[in-house]
């Protein structure tokens, strides 16, 4: 965390009355509608809970740094790359990915308990269906274990970069743990192997998915990370099997320059290079993105600016964590 985001997190948050609007409908144009079902039962706190580190990271507005450096560090994964572009859609909806994304990361975060496990089961329903043949010849799966762990991973270790890089008020390094396994139980449940009827007629599921009563084998065979100090172990497992071909490198160009409306381009390029700035020189260089050190700061300086104007004009954490906030808390007696 800079200087510059030091003094601004000291400065009263107070919402500006014309551009509040104006930043909530960008945000709402971006990442697409609030998906939180608010007729979900009071009193129910979801599969985390608002005393997860997972709930703190990402009521922050750095969290949409982290999702864009997230897509960036996945592409270069050719398995993982090839499932996107035979599978998806972002030539029609180059920002529908980072929509698919972010709604994912809100339910299962903020969402209440049935809704979250709703979202894990509609995604193992579309996993099912991603399979096929890589440029290269291998065959992929989206359900495979070294799959599902690279999306996980370098989500994870994205979220934590920009929240160290970006937040108002950074995870503790013991938080950046609990974060960490946070993460890795909820990618878990998209393993075909884990039972998710078992969960569902949990009486607690959120309880069974923290003390381990429920059988998650991609954390038990150490695929799935539960420190930081393993997360860096995993990313550095999964470096000589990276690569950009031309899949990743046609992705690429949609991320660094969608086909969007001005306005939306406007808000979504300062984010994009805290995104750039923030990477490792490795991953720069595989994505044919070489900068200086001098280069990278200044980008990440441009992400920082908008981030505070942005949370100067919200006032407050994301519009998800305030409506999962209410329905967590228990109804009156």
């Amino acid at each position: 965390m800079s200087v510059l985001s030091r003094a601004a997190a000291r400065l009263p948050q107070v919402p500006v009355p014309l551009l509040s609007p104006l930043a909530r409908g960008w945000l709402r144009r971006s990442f697409g509608e609030p998906p939180l079902d608010t007729s979900a039962p009071q009193g129910d706190r979801g599969l985390l809970g608002p005393d997860s580190a997972s709930w703190r990271l990402y009521a922050d507005a750095a969290s949409i740094v982290g999702g864009i450096r997230s897509l960036l560090v996945q592409l270069t994964h050719p398995l993982a790359m090839a499932g996107v572009a035979e599978h998806s859609r972002y030539h029609e909806d180059p920002l529908g990915r980072l929509r698919d994304t972010s709604a994912y990361v809100a339910v299962t975060t903020f969402g209440a308990t049935g809704e979250a496990l709703r979202m894990i089961a509609a995604v193992r329903g579309a996993h099912r269906r991603v399979v096929g043949t890589a440029p290269d010849g291998r065959p992929y799966d989206a359900s495979d274990p070294e799959l599902l762990t690279w999306v996980s991973v370098a989500g994870t270790a994205s979220w934590l970069r920009s929240d160290a890089d970006f937040a108002s008020n950074p995870l503790s390094p013991a938080d950046r743990d609990r974060f960490v396994a946070e993460q890795g139980r909820i990618a878990a449940l998209l393993d075909p192997r884990v039972d998710a009827a078992v969960l569902r007629a949990h009486r607690d599921p959120a309880r069974a998915l923290a003390d381990g009563s429920l059988s998650l084998p991609l954390v038990e065979e150490g695929w799935l990370p539960t420190t930081e100090e393993e997360l860096s172990d995993r990313m550095a497992w999964f470096a000589p099997r990276l690569a950009v071909g031309p899949q990743g490198r046609d992705t690429l160009q949609f991320l660094l320059w969608p086909p969007v409306d001005p306005v939306l381009r406007l808000g979504y390029l300062p984010t994009l290079a805290g995104a750039i700035g923030s990477l490792d020189p490795g991953t720069r260089r595989l994505l044919g993105l070489p900068l200086g050190s001098a280069t990278s700061t200044v980008m990440r300086l441009q992400s920082e600016i908008a981030l505070i104007a942005l949370r100067s004009t919200l006032a407050g954490p994301s519009p998800n964590a305030q409506t999962a906030t209410r329905r967590a808390t228990p109804a009156a007696a």
